[in-house]
């Protein structure tokens, strides 16, 4: 059994973000094994995956990703956010995560300078 979910992230970060931040996130969306980096038909998942990064445009960068992603990788994704949350533009929802094999995914939300998982169904 494969141990996949499904990352959909979607937000702005702020024009002042740093741009060792921003060169972290082109680098995930570019390299081989970056987190963003899959393209094409997603495996188990369903769908497409994509990453786009970008002006936003009312200012800062916006980002869109939906990612495959292996268990061993939610660290990392973890890892990635915590970098992320303090240039967030606004609080709030900034996507979604769903094991392959769940209907509902949990939510994920910005909050007091962290992403918390929110589950919508309560499995």
């Amino acid at each position: 059994m494969a141990d996949l979910y499904a990352l959909d992230l979607a937000f702005d970060l702020l024009d002042g973000t740093p741009e060792a931040v921003l060169a972290e996130v082109r680098c995930h969306l570019a390299s081989p094994d970056g987190l963003l980096s899959g393209r094409g038909s997603a495996w188990r998942v369903g769908g497409m995956l994509v990453g786009e990064f970008g002006p936003a445009e009312r200012g800062g960068w916006a980002l869109t990703a939906r990612q495959e992603v292996h268990e061993e990788q939610l660290p990392d994704v973890e890892d990635l956010l915590l970098l992320l949350a303090p240039h967030i533009r606004p609080p709030g929802p900034v996507g979604r995560i769903r094991h392959y094999e769940n209907e509902a995914p949990d939510l994920l939300v910005l909050r007091e300078g962290r992403v918390v998982q929110l589950a919508l169904d309560p499995r």
